[in-house]
């Protein structure tokens, strides 16, 4: 194997979510990775036979030729969750916060296993195996940076256990995507008391051993110090500038919102469906004009509040696409859609369409936490308008402000000139000003 080099650091980044993987879990690392591979010597590893809900090819072409991938297999025994649950969840099994809150006994087992019997998540079994190839390669490839990024946080076990054998030798970088114990979806598993306090040991040995804490919002950056953290550090997502270079396209006649993304039952914005019927209903050529499409998996409450307010006529569910093309909905829309999580860690949810959004440069609706940090980003640097859960007469302020616009021809987007330091460049040299 090569020997170190001078150019930069000689950094290895583990990841369960990679090309051909889709879905939000890939890109921050995918886009990141890139730009640090201009300056340092990048490797990559991660399973050779994941079990992913979303797949989307597309994504391999933007894998940058200068990264060495890494890939070994992987045991995961989601067939036993899956034993525990309907065949048609398949696609969910992976978002545990996007199953719902059924009071079937198979369900609630399936997860009380996810839960209890794998811990901090299925892809554990990967741990051992990982660290006793992964400490040859370090140590053959002078690994000088590890980056371990979750969830699934089975990833920071192996750079934990990697930071213990190696000590001082590697600087050990835990990018929290989301958070552990806090995580949204954590009380939904039905986690027993023996559980829980595995979970939280091992969060806060990672916490607490790993050279730097990195996170996606300051919210989740204090709760991390609050369990501990004395060394958290805040680096967003961000959008990259090669995926966004064509100018808007003339938008089509009809005035069309847009979301990309799944919409769990936590996401599903009643009050923007009282929203629109009252506009239908109301005001005069709304509903002939109005198209609103949702690319990507959607949970059933969303197709109930649909027709019960009388919307099947004006919104598409459109299947999962390759990310170029979803990005072209965009362009192709009036308005681009942000649904947040009404959960209990909201204040710290930013999703990476923020960024993407951000990239197209259409005004975003939003639905969620007005001063979260998600609001916040989007107050702050005029992209949009966010209304709070359940608030139907804001929202319905907010769609007929765009709609006015629209029908005379001034539906403009936000600038971007303030936007760089969301850039994934800039991300990147973030990452790097901590190796």
């Amino acid at each position: 194997m090569s020997s170190k080099t001078s150019k930069g650091k000689r950094v290895l980044i583990i990841t369960y979510y990679w090309p051909p993987s889709g879905g939000a879990g890939v890109h921050r690392w995918l886009k990141v990775s890139k730009y640090l591979a201009e300056n340092n010597e990048c490797f990559v590893y991660t399973p050779a036979n994941p079990d992913f809900a979303l797949k989307d090819e597309s994504l391999l072409q933007k894998v940058s030729p200068k990264i060495k991938v890494i890939k070994r297999k992987i045991f995961e025994p989601y067939f036993i969750y899956r034993a525990f649950v309907k065949k048609s969840d398949k696609g969910q099994v992976n978002q545990p916060s996007s199953v719902d809150a059924s009071k079937s006994p198979i369900k609630r087992m399936g997860k009380w296993a996810r839960g209890n019997m794998f811990i901090p998540d299925p892809r554990v079994f990967w741990v051992k195996p990982s660290f006793r190839h992964l400490k040859k390669i370090i140590k053959e490839e002078k690994i000088e940076v590890v980056i371990s990024t979750g969830p699934p946080h089975s990833m920071h076990l192996i750079g934990l256990k990697l930071k213990n054998h190696f000590g001082d030798k590697i600087n050990w970088i835990a990018d929290f995507r989301d958070p552990w114990t806090n995580i949204d979806f954590y009380d939904m598993l039905n986690v027993g008391k023996r559980a829980d306090n595995k979970n939280r040991r091992l969060e806060k040995e990672v916490i607490e051993t790993c050279n730097t804490l990195v996170t996606v919002s300051q919210s989740w950056a204090n709760n991390f110090v609050e369990l501990g953290a004395t060394n958290a550090k805040v680096i967003t997502n961000g959008f990259d500038s090669e995926d966004y270079k064509q100018e808007n396209e003339p938008k089509k006649e009809r005035f069309i919102i847009t979301h990309l993304g799944s919409i769990n039952a936590a996401r599903n914005p009643e009050a923007l469906w009282i929203a629109l019927s009252k506009l239908c209903e109301e005001r005069e050529g709304f509903k002939e004009n109005l198209s609103v499409r949702l690319v990507g998996n959607v949970h059933l409450d969303v197709n109930k509040d649909v027709a019960k307010y009388n919307l099947q006529d004006n919104v598409s569910f459109v299947a999962n696409m390759p990310h170029k093309d979803a990005i072209n909905e965009l362009y192709n829309s009036s308005i681009s859609l942000l649904l947040l999580n009404d959960a209990k860690n909201i204040d710290g949810i930013i999703p990476g369409k923020v960024f993407e959004y951000m990239g197209v440069g259409n005004p975003i609706l939003a639905i969620g936490k007005p001063n979260g940090d998600a609001g916040n980003i989007i107050t702050e640097n005029k992209l949009g308008v966010i209304t709070n859960f359940g608030d139907a007469e804001a929202a319905t302020k907010a769609v007929s402000g765009f709609y006015e616009s629209f029908l005379n021809n001034d539906l403009r987007g936000f600038t971007k000139e303030n936007l760089d330091k969301f850039s994934i460049k800039s991300i990147s040299q973030s990452f790097e000003s901590i190796f």
